[in-house]
Parts: structure tokens; C-alpha cells; sequence
């Protein structure tokens, strides 16, 4: 004797199937997108000669940046990030907004991994006295993702500095401060009317520090800081504040 289904139960089972099945096939384009996104970079490294472990003076690793390729490329280019340990090694592009290189690669063309950038506000020569580079933290710890190790101080003994190449030379940052800050502090003031209230704000976020990293900015001394997004939440941001060590021509 025959039984007929019971819809009450497989209509639910069919129809949870079918979420799953969206939301599974949704998760593969959005790590496809980041596995697309990388492979632009990877490419671009070919822009990139690393000699390892060898080291220039004064420490700078031995990099050779083809502005000039990568000008061709992107007439936006502003400069190369590297931190070697943390696989950090991107060009940075200056835009006219804080927009367009949130959703769009080097090549602009659109993916959600988009760019490592300056702020729109901030000269592209790293002339300001405090400059900001905006990066992702991507779910594959592509892009900016791996800043937020800096949460441990482990993490700064092993990477205490980045570097900067610019087509004019090559930038030397120490960092001085890490630490996960609310968007309305102001830790993210970039205009300093007075060099006293410049070297007051260095000092307010040279104490939010979640360590001490025994460097302390000097008068004058140029800060850059790099930030990406904090699993604390969207309201926040993690910052690694680096100051000018070397400007090496």
C-alpha cells in the first residue's frame, strides 16, 4: 500500500535546501571576487623586484618599484606599501574621493577588495603632516586585513616599521601607536592649525596605544596612518600610526 508524502515536512526540508543552496552559491562569488581581486595584485608584483633576505643601508629592504608601469596602468598611482612579514605589498593609489577605490582595483575595475588609498584630502606626495592610507580588511587577510594583528604586541616586535616607495624616494615609518579607535575621536584629525596642537594630538594618540612601543614622534616629525576595519564593529576602525624615521632619496 502506498503512503502519500507528507507535504508538511518536505515542503520545509526543499525550501531550507534551497537557502542553502543560494546562500552557498552567494558565498562562492564573494570569494571569488577575492580570489579575482588578489590575482590583480599578484600580477602587479611582476611591477615588483624583492631580492630576500638582503638589506639596502639603513635597513630598507631591496625593492625596485617600476613607477612608470605602473603610472601606464593607473595614472592614480601614489606610492608602494610593504610590510614584509605581514605579506603587505600594494601600490597605493590617490583618487579624487574616499569612494571610487572602495569597490574598485588598481585597474578599476569593480571588485569588493578594491584598493589600498590615500585620503582624497591628504597631498599625494606624503607632504602633510598627517597622511591616511585606507585599506580593506578582507575575510582571505588580503589587503589591510592583516593589520589588526597589531593587536598583540608580538606582532610590532616582529613588524616595529613599514616602508614607503614613492617615485621620489623611499619613506621609513616607525610605529608608534596601535590601537582600535571610534570614528568620532580625533584621532582622525588631519589639519593642525599650530605645530603645538600637532605635537599635542601625537602625543593623545601615542597614549591610546594598546602597548608601548618606546617610540615616541619627535617635533615636526610627519605621521602616517594606516586603517582598515575592526571586527569591534562599524562605528570603529583599528589604526597604526607610523612616523617619519627616514625620507631616503
Amino acid at each position: 500500500m502506498k503512503t502519500k508524502p507528507d507535504w508538511k515536512f518536505i515542503l520545509p526540508f526543499f525550501a531550507a535546501f534551497a537557502v542553502f543552496v543560494f546562500a552557498a552559491a552567494r558565498l562562492g562569488m564573494i570569494l571569488w571576487g577575492y580570489y579575482q581581486g588578489e590575482q590583480q595584485y599578484q600580477k602587479l608584483m611582476h611591477s615588483v623586484t624583492l631580492q630576500k633576505p638582503e638589506l639596502k643601508g639603513a635597513g630598507e629592504p631591496q625593492l625596485a618599484i617600476d613607477f612608470e608601469k605602473l603610472k601606464s596602468i593607473n595614472p592614480d598611482i601614489a606610492a608602494w606599501i610593504y610590510i614584509e612579514k605581514l605579506e603587505i605589498s600594494y601600490p597605493i593609489v590617490h583618487g579624487s574621493d574616499n569612494n571610487y577605490y572602495l569597490d574598485h582595483t588598481f585597474y578599476k575595475e569593480a571588485n569588493k577588495c578594491g584598493s589600498i588609498f590615500l585620503e582624497a584630502g591628504n597631498h599625494k606626495d606624503f607632504s602633510d603632516l598627517h597622511t591616511f592610507v585606507y585599506g580593506h580588511n578582507m575575510k582571505d587577510n588580503s589587503m589591510f586585513a592583516r593589520l589588526n594583528e597589531y593587536q598583540e604586541e608580538k606582532t610590532f616586535q616582529e613588524n616595529p616599521e613599514f616602508y614607503i616607495y614613492t617615485p621620489e624616494g623611499t619613506k621609513r615609518y616607525q610605529i608608534f601607536s596601535c590601537y582600535i579607535a571610534a570614528l568620532d575621536w580625533d584621532s582622525f584629525q588631519m589639519d593642525f592649525g599650530e605645530e603645538e596642537a600637532y605635537a599635542a594630538w601625537q602625543d593623545t594618540v601615542k597614549k591610546r596605544s594598546l602597548y608601548d612601543t618606546k617610540i615616541m614622534p619627535g617635533a615636526g616629525q610627519r605621521t602616517v596612518t594606516l586603517m582598515t576595519c575592526t571586527p569591534a564593529g562599524q562605528n570603529y576602525r583599528f589604526l597604526v600610526h607610523g612616523v617619519l624615521a627616514d625620507d631616503l632619496q
